[in-house]
């Protein structure tokens, strides 16, 4: 018993941010060695995916060293550490453990650091937006805070699109949780889904995010997938689909609250909620690559953003972040540790969603599906669309790990002695 709920309690912790989280990870990999240490090596045709990443993992490394962003000593010295040995370190200990736990098992880590991470963020909004002295409903009035004060870590205070994040994978799970409840499967495991998913959307409202609405929109994928696939009598399949509207129009009109609760020009506030100025900086990026060809995080540049009608400078050197994980890469390190990256990253996510897909056509492991494919749709967004390695380092560490166990899920996992 104490095999399964150690790395449980542990991914718990992290997903919570608590200090020394980092230590808590390489708590949770050495019990994950431990644990695998009688399962059998994967052939290493199928871990090719590791040189790409050794290559990325070396490259950025240098790159920061080289160009003084880093130092050997101090926290840097231990980010050189993080950097060298969690990526790879994270795939194949997630590989191993895949072959010993179950995709249920598994389910509940991914359940373990998405719950985590929804403590996280009510504890930093019971604390920065003061409801103990104020009004409970002081954490939805109008904040347009860029930074909040949060209950641990080494600074007082942390960006709030950082903390906000950590609400999307509740959000992952709202719709899915909706759908077993609706279909009477897992109902326990559903409402839990639920009512996790409602909190999600709640802190999501109470910091004006986009992200979490994107991820709870995406979460509908794997639904229609399974919808796809089942055969099922028109009637079922029309009373899913007016439950699924509901839903959505549901959805729709929080975020609808969301965009006209505040004071001034409603189309203005429309337009400033769904427009994204990333688009532009991307485009603008774009063109100006082979300026940033080998990193240095020296690049700076002007570009239009088309909402406000201004032009807007963009300076890495001050610290300006793309808002994409490869993006951001190749402005610090170069395109060279970028591309190996991604060449390592990418089969990792197709292996993810085929196994994914595999799962979701099997009825008795569909719950299960579900919930890995929250926890990939939060971390694929967060990629994309956040400056993952530098905003949350844990979760972008713990992606590795994460894709490793889904990229190499096999049909029945061997039992071992001491399983549960």
């Amino acid at each position: 018993m104490a095999a399964f709920w150690i790395p449980l309690v542990l991914v718990f912790l992290v997903g919570l941010h608590l200090p020394k989280a980092f230590t808590l990870l390489y708590l949770l990999y050495a019990v994950v060695f431990w644990q695998t240490r009688n399962v059998p090596p994967l052939p290493s045709a199928r871990l090719w995916p590791l040189l790409p990443l050794s290559v990325f993992s070396l490259g950025y490394a240098w790159a920061s060293l080289h160009y003084g962003l880093w130092s050997l000593q101090g926290r840097d010295l231990l980010d050189l550490i993080s950097m060298l040995a969690l990526p790879c370190g994270g795939v194949w200990l997630g590989a191993r453990l895949a072959q010993r736990w179950t995709p249920r098992q598994l389910s509940w880590l991914w359940l373990a650091y998405g719950l985590g991470a929804l403590a996280y963020v009510w504890a930093v909004l019971l604390l920065g937006r003061d409801v103990f002295s104020t009004s409970p409903l002081e954490i939805w009035r109008q904040h347009r805070d860029l930074s909040i004060a949060v209950p641990w870590g080494e600074q007082g205070v942390m960006n709030v699109r950082s903390v906000e994040q950590n609400a999307s994978f509740a959000v992952a799970w709202f719709f899915p949780g909706l759908w077993l409840l609706l279909r009477r499967e897992q109902v326990r495991l559903a409402q839990y889904l639920m009512a996790a998913g409602l909190l999600g959307l709640l802190a999501v409202l109470a910091f004006h995010g986009r992200i979490g609405f994107l991820v709870g929109l995406l979460s509908l994928l794997p639904l229609a997938w399974v919808a796809a696939l089942e055969r099922q009598a028109a009637r079922q399949s029309l009373k899913f689909s007016a439950w699924a509207l509901a839903g959505l129009g549901g959805f729709l009109v929080l975020s609808l609250v969301s965009l006209l609760w505040g004071r001034g020009d409603i189309t203005s506030r429309l337009l400033a909620r769904v427009y994204d100025e990333r688009i532009d900086r991307f485009v603008a990026f774009l063109s100006h690559l082979p300026g940033t060809f080998w990193g240095g995080q020296q690049l700076s540049f002007e570009y239009f953003e088309q909402q406000r009608q201004v032009w807007v400078g963009f300076d890495a050197s001050a610290g300006d972040l793309l808002h994409n994980v490869p993006f951001d890469l190749v402005v610090r390190a170069g395109l060279i540790p970028a591309f190996a990256l991604l060449l390592a990253v990418v089969p990792l996510l197709v292996r993810s969603l085929r196994s994914l897909g595999h799962l979701l056509q099997e009825p008795s492991r569909r719950p299960h599906a579900l919930i890995a494919a929250g926890f990939l749709i939060v971390l694929t967004v967060q990629w994309l669309f956040q400056p993952l390695i530098y905003a949350d380092g844990l979760l972008f560490y713990f992606g590795f790990f994460s894709l490793g166990a889904l990229a190499f899920l096999p049909g029945d996992p061997p039992r071992f002695e001491n399983d549960q």
